[in-house]
């Protein structure tokens, strides 16, 4: 296995070959996309510390819940926005990343996102 497979393994292949049907983003781009943000969450500040601080953080628990493979977040729609401005991508290609995070947590959870709130998934292997 990979880096970008391990850094993959917590999302469905049948949700993210969904999602990329249902956008204007290629199911490769996709997966190139989910893994460059995982890869920002490992360089700075990890995993692991960053769902410290928002543990921290936030009055509300953001875990929903944790595997030996991931974390299943739900968060203030904020936080997005700092990953979106360094993954520099277009509209398009982040809302299906967005839509990958969600229906991921939705299918793993069963939760649900209010307007201000946002899912994402973090791979912890």
């Amino acid at each position: 296995m990979s880096d970008a497979d391990d850094l993959l393994e917590p999302f469905d292949d049948d949700l993210v070959e969904l999602v990329a049907d249902r956008s204007d983003v290629s199911e490769s781009e996709l997966r190139d996309l989910l893994t460059r943000h995982q890869r920002q969450v490992r360089d700075n500040p990890g995993v692991e510390d960053i769902v410290y601080e928002w543990r921290s953080q936030f009055h509300e628990q953001p875990v929903l819940e944790r595997t030996a493979e991931a974390y299943y977040l739900r968060l203030r729609t904020h936080v997005w926005d700092e990953f979106a401005t360094a993954l520099d991508v277009p509209e398009t290609d982040l809302e299906a990343l967005l839509g990958v995070h969600e229906e991921q947590t939705r299918r793993q959870t069963g939760a649900e996102t209010t307007d201000s709130e946002a899912m994402m998934v973090l791979s912890r292997t």
